[in-house]
Parts: structure tokens; C-alpha cells; sequence
């Protein structure tokens, strides 16, 4: 059997401008096949791991529940 090669068509990622909210920094793109504005933002779902989202109001609260996490705790995991 041969192997056909395929070639990748999308197009690259472009980097945003990050947003500082909560002393926190958001960090954004443009994804290069679908346009959509990512954010990427502490998710309590996945151990606080950066998570990506279309939507920014998602990935603000996700940083106010991250805080308030860092403050139960009293320091921030390494």
C-alpha cells in the first residue's frame, strides 16, 4: 500500500495583543483556518491549566474563580 502525501492548506495562527485583567494576562489569537478570536485563560475543569475559548467573558471569570483559588491556597502552584 502507498502512502499518499497530503498537504496542510490552513493558514497560520496571527498572535493578539494579550489582555491584562486581574493581573492576570489572557492571552489571544486568530486561529488561521476558522478567524475565531481565541482566549486563553485558567480552567478549574482541567487543574488550572491554560484552556482556550471563543469567548472572553468565559476565560474572565475562569481568572476571578482562579484568584480566588490562589487565595484560598495562599500562594500560586508551581
Amino acid at each position: 500500500m502507498k502512502l499518499r502525501k497530503v498537504n496542510y492548506r490552513g493558514t497560520a495562527s496571527e498572535i493578539l495583543e494579550s489582555i491584562q485583567f486581574e493581573g492576570y494576562e489572557i492571552k489571544s489569537l486568530k486561529h488561521g483556518n476558522t478567524k475565531h478570536v481565541l482566549y486563553r485563560f485558567p480552567s478549574e475543569a482541567h487543574d488550572w491549566e491554560g484552556c482556550w475559548t471563543m469567548d472572553l467573558e468565559t476565560a474572565k471569570k475562569g481568572v476571578t474563580k482562579y484568584n480566588q483559588h490562589i487565595k484560598e491556597i495562599g500562594s500560586i502552584p508551581e
